[in-house]
C-alpha cells in the first residue's frame, strides 16, 4: 500500500504595488495609490489565489506582504487575501509598513489580523539622508512609533537601513547605528544604495561614496551589529537569536514559495514563474486563468546554480551533506577546480561538511558567486 506523506510547507509572497509617493531610489514596480484601484487589485489577488488551489492546500509556514506599500491595505483587505489558506499556527506573517502609517488607529485594526511581524522601511535616522531619499517620516518620531508597535504586542520588528548614501562617513553611519540600536529591533536589514537607470535619483549618483568607502561602511556595520549581539546570518541581514527572517530563509534555502500579484516571481521546484510587470496584463492573465505565467522549467544544472547562488548568501553557506542528498552528487565533483581557485585567493572556505564565503568575500559576493557558478 502506498504511503501518504504530508505535503511540505509553502511560503507565500503577496505584492502590493501601490504607493502614496514613489521614493527617488526605488526601482520596484509601483503605482500611484487610489482606494478604488487598491480595492480592484485585491479582488484580482483573490481571483489569482483561486488559480493555485492545489498548491495552497499545502500548509503555509510563512507569508510576506511586500511592495510598494502593503500597509496601504486595511485589515479587511488583509483578511480577504488570507481567507481560506492553510496557515500553520506558528507561521511568520510579515507586513512591510511605512513609518508614516504607524498610528494607533492602524495598529489597532492590524491586530485583528494574523500579521505578527513588521518590516519597517526606516532607511535612516538622519534627516538630511531621508530628505535625499524622498522619505517623509521624521527621525524624532520613530522611537514613539516603535513603542506604539510594542504596546500593540508586536515583538518581532525588522528595520531597514540604507548605507552608501551621499556625504556619509563612518562617523555619520555610527550615529545612525546608535539610534537604530536604541530602538531595540529584533532584526536589521542593511542594503547598499544602488540606483538603477530608471529611478529618479540616478542622475545624482556622482555624489555617492566610492566602492572603497562603501566596503568600509559595510565592514563597520557588520562589526557594530555583531558587537551589539546581532547574528550576521546573511550578507545583508542581522538578527537577535531566534529572530531570523523565516520567509527570506525560504528564498536562500531554495524552498518552494508561491507569489501573488503584479510583477511577482515564484518558485515551485522545478518551475520558476513571473507575473506580468504591467497591471493591465496582470489582470488579463488572471482573467484568462493563467497559472504559473511566463513559467520556466529549470534544468538540473540551472537548479544547482540557483541553489548555490542563493545558499551562499547565508553566512553558514552550503551544507555539503544536504547538497549531496538533494542532488545525488558531491558539489566538489562539479565545482572542485573553481572552489580551489577561490579558496587560494581567500574568497571561499571549504570544510568537510560546508562551503561558505569568507568574511572578505561578503561585500563582493555577487562577483565571487558568479565566478563559481558561471
Amino acid at each position: 500500500m502506498e504511503q501518504d506523506f504530508p505535503a511540505s510547507p509553502l511560503g507565500l509572497y503577496i505584492h502590493i504595488p501601490f504607493c502614496l509617493r514613489c521614493c527617488g531610489y526605488c526601482s520596484f514596480f509601483t503605482l500611484p495609490f487610489r482606494n478604488s484601484a487598491l480595492n480592484e487589485y485585491v479582488d484580482y489577488v483573490e481571483k489569482e489565489k483561486a488559480l493555485y488551489h492545489s498548491q495552497l492546500n499545502r500548509p503555509i509556514a510563512t507569508i510576506y506582504f511586500g511592495g510598494g506599500t502593503p500597509s496601504l491595505l486595511n485589515a479587511e483587505q488583509i483578511m480577504r487575501i488570507l481567507s481560506g489558506l492553510n496557515i500553520l499556527p506558528d507561521a511568520e506573517i510579515t507586513l512591510e509598513i511605512n513609518p508614516l502609517q504607524i498610528t494607533e488607529k492602524y495598529l489597532q485594526a492590524l491586530k485583528t489580523t494574523p500579521v505578527n511581524r513588521l518590516s519597517i522601511g526606516l532607511q535612516s535616522m538622519n534627516k538630511e539622508e531621508l530628505n535625499w531619499l524622498d522619505r517623509h517620516h521624521k527621525p524624532e518620531q520613530i522611537q514613539e512609533k516603535i513603542a506604539l508597535c510594542r504596546q500593540f504586542g508586536y515583538q518581532n520588528i525588522s528595520l531597514d537601513l540604507i548605507y552608501g548614501l551621499p556625504n556619509a562617513t563612518l562617523q555619520t553611519l555610527q550615529k545612525t547605528v546608535e539610534k537604530y540600536l536604541k530602538l531595540n529591533p529584533e532584526h536589521i536589514s542593511c542594503y547598499l544604495l544602488t540606483l538603477d537607470e530608471d529611478c529618479k535619483l540616478a542622475k545624482k549618483n556622482n555624489s555617492l561614496p566610492n566602492e572603497e568607502m562603501q566596503a568600509e561602511q559595510y565592514e563597520f556595520l557588520c562589526n557594530c551589529l555583531k558587537q551589539a549581539g546581532y547574528i550576521h546570518y546573511e550578507i545583508s541581514n542581522f538578527a537577535l537569536p531566534g529572530f531570523t527572517a523565516k520567509h527570506n530563509l525560504r528564498y536562500w534555502h531554495s524552498d518552494d514559495y508561491l507569489s501573488l500579484g503584479v510583477s511577482s516571481t515564484g518558485w515551485i521546484s522545478p518551475v520558476r514563474y513571473q507575473n506580468p510587470a504591467d497591471l493591465n496584463l496582470y489582470y488579463q492573465s488572471v482573467d484568462k486563468g493563467e497559472a504559473f505565467p511566463q513559467k520556466e522549467e529549470l534544468s538540473g544544472q540551472r537548479i544547482v546554480q540557483d541553489y548555490l547562488m542563493m545558499g551562499l548568501r547565508l553566512k553558514e553557506g552550503i551544507d555539503l551533506d544536504c547538497f549531496q542528498k538533494h542532488f545525488k552528487f558531491k558539489l566538489t565533483e562539479l565545482y572542485g577546480e573553481k572552489i580551489s581557485k577561490l579558496q587560494k585567493i581567500g574568497m571561499l572556505s571549504l570544510t568537510e561538511h560546508n562551503l561558505a564565503l569568507t568574511e572578505k568575500a561578503l561585500f563582493v559576493s555577487n562577483s565571487v558567486i558568479g565566478d563559481l557558478i558561471l
